[in-house]
């Protein structure tokens, strides 16, 4: 009998305008591409014997992964506790609670570095937490490689790629995704999306801050777009009105640069993602 995680992966890919392809993650039933990264990591926690059935995994996040895992821990019998930017969208850690986790917002300027050692140093003296640690954990990209990117592959039929373009945020999605269509198509060139420093684009982190994931293979990426935020979320309002289509505001800047990039090549097919769906971004 199959439970919902069985329903992760398979979403659609779409043809949004001529020559730009969309995976459409806000199909996965936690709503977004994260529900991928975090069975294949609590997965792998297991395999290694690290989490057991009544655990607490404690992760940082800016809402999408949170929400996977609280999701996937709900169904596997985990506790989920979540460190979350105070930026976070009111809609994702009401998901959160929904299935049973609990949320801790802390300052947008100490996420992820400064969190990260915190949790590793609460390890250390003993506490009984695990930390899935989406930032280093190489379960992360190896998702996208093993089946986003298939799936893409497949659902293209043959039809060459020559851009890939996705937003920059623990590096997953980019790295795996951007690792195994390279390998099919050599001359294909990978454009990360990051929102401009100082300003903030949810589920996306600039580069500039400081912070580069561990698992984020910058050799791959062949261009770096820094866009501001008002562009990426008029994107996404013209998505919802001329396209049917309800994504956050990562997806608006996806689309924005996947633009950009057709109007100087425009024979050129353009693969990217929306990685999440709009009904956690009700703030219009």
């Amino acid at each position: 009998m199959n439970t919902i995680l069985d329903f992760i992966g398979n979403t659609p890919l779409i043809q949004i305008e001529e020559n730009i392809f969309a995976k459409i993650e806000g199909f996965n039933p936690g709503g977004s591409i994260k529900d991928r990264i975090a069975l294949n990591m609590i997965i792998g926690a297991e395999k290694k014997g690290i989490l057991k059935k009544g655990d607490t995994i404690v992760e940082l996040t800016s809402g999408n992964t949170g929400v996977a895992l609280a999701m996937v821990g709900a169904m596997k019998g985990y506790k989920v506790k979540l460190l979350m930017p105070q930026t976070t969208s009111p809609e994702k850690i009401k998901m959160v609670k929904a299935f049973g986790g609990e949320v801790i917002l802390i300052e947008n300027i100490k996420f992820r570095k400064d969190v990260i050692n915190d949790i590793k140093e609460r390890i250390k003296q003993g506490e009984k937490i695990v930390f899935l640690n989406q930032y280093e954990n190489f379960m992360n990209p190896q998702a996208h490689y093993k089946v986003t990117a298939q799936e893409i592959l497949k659902q293209m039929k043959g039809k060459r790629i020559d851009f890939f373009v996705a937003g920059m945020g623990t590096g997953g999605t980019i790295t795996g995704i951007g690792k195994k269509l390279k390998q099919k198509y050599p001359n294909l060139k990978i454009i990360g999306v990051q929102p401009v420093l100082g300003e903030t684009i949810e589920g996306l982190r600039s580069l500039k801050e400081g912070f580069v994931p561990p698992i984020l293979d910058l050799e791959l990426v062949d261009e770096i777009y820094d866009l501001e935020s008002i562009k990426a979320e008029k994107t996404r309002k013209e998505l919802a009105l001329n396209k049917g289509l309800l994504v956050g505001p990562s997806s608006g800047a996806a689309f924005y640069i996947s633009r950009e990039i057709k109007r100087n090549n425009p024979k050129a097919n353009i693969i990217t993602i929306f990685p999440d769906r709009g009904e956690r971004y009700l703030y219009y």
